[in-house]
């Protein structure tokens, strides 16, 4: 399987409403935007391990070939993570910051 169809698989699974989709959707939007959306990796230690295997080898695809997540999806993939979960993720600076 390549990269591509593993991020095809996850896109679905962080488009849903359950605690492991929660946890898709914010390795899939961090790597999206970095800056904007951050991953607890914590949280990636409960997931269904093939759901897991999937995200590390798409995390280690990407340091692979140097790219990038839009590589591979474009927006409107995207676009309903971010419209479902994207609030929940999105990065607060500490008020001490």
């Amino acid at each position: 399987m390549d990269t591509k169809q593993r991020i095809y698989r996850l896109l679905p699974i962080a488009r849903g409403d359950t605690g492991g989709s929660s946890r898709v959707a914010q390795f899939l939007l961090s790597l999206w935007n970095g800056n904007r959306y951050r991953v607890d990796l914590q949280d990636l230690l409960y997931i269904d391990d093939d759901i897991f295997q999937d995200m590390v080898q798409v995390l280690n695809d990407l340091y692979q070939t140097n790219c990038q997540l839009d590589t591979f999806i474009n927006e409107g993939d995207i676009k309903p993570v971010i419209e479902s979960w994207g609030n929940v993720y999105k990065f607060q600076p500490y008020e001490n910051d």
